[in-house]
Order: structure tokens, then sequence, then C-alpha cells
């Protein structure tokens, strides 16, 4: 359950995972929380649509994608290209594996994780920005 201080009925997501299953199942996970969610396999495509979607509160990516772009190289995309959007990078490997660190302004789930915990996760980046803002 979301919680009421992330207002999920306004919050965007961007969701970023090369697995098809993978994908819908946070995504069904985040619409039913009532979130406004876009999923896309392709990182490229994620980063392409900054001004067809506007801002999204949180980026949800993989770390490993099928791609020469990475969950890294997402992150630092939305950083650039929306500001006050928070990441959150996912990976059922160790955050480190690929021997980049995160960035300061980003968060990582390591998978499998409940619907609580990625929901619990939502919370507490989005909860984080408002109090960085104030």
């Amino acid at each position: 359950m979301a919680s009421k201080q992330t207002e999920p009925s306004r919050l965007k997501i961007l969701l970023v995972d090369d697995d098809d299953l993978v994908r819908s199942a946070i995504a069904d996970v985040l619409s039913d929380a009532g979130f406004e969610v876009l999923a896309t396999a392709d990182p490229r495509e994620a980063l392409g649509l900054s001004g067809l979607i506007g801002p999204p509160g949180v980026v949800i990516t993989d770390i490993d994608l099928s791609s020469v772009l990475n969950g890294f190289d997402v992150a630092a995309g939305a950083h650039r290209l929306w500001p006050t959007a928070q990441v959150i990078l996912i990976s059922g490997l160790p955050v480190n594996h690929t021997g980049q660190a995160l960035g300061p302004r980003d968060h990582y789930l390591q998978k499998p994780f409940s619907c609580t915990h990625l929901l619990g996760a939502i919370a507490e980046v989005v909860n984080k920005a408002r109090r960085e803002q104030r």
C-alpha cells in the first residue's frame, strides 16, 4: 500500500527494465498503487521521452539492460533531463557489480524485492526529495 505522503495519484514513474516479465510485474504493482506508470525495455527510448512525458517524479531502472546503455547511464540521463527526478536502480546482483558507484541522488534496491519494499523505497526517495526542496 502506498503511503499517503507520496501522493501516488499524481506521481509519474518511468520504469526501464529489459525483462518483459519483471517490467510487467513491477508496472502492475505500481499501477495498482495508483501511480502513473510509463514502462519501456529500451533505455534510449526512455531518455528520448523527455519532451513527451514531462518530468517523472521517480525513475526506476534495472542496472543490467540489453543495450550499450546500462542503468547508471539511464540515471545520469534522467538527472540531466529531469533534475528533480529521483532514481531507484534495481538489480539481482550487488550494486557494485559493474564497478560503478551510486550517485548521491540514487537509491538501490536488490531483486528479488517485495511490493512493500518497492513502495517503501519510492516513498523514501520522494520524501527525501521534498525535505531537500524546503
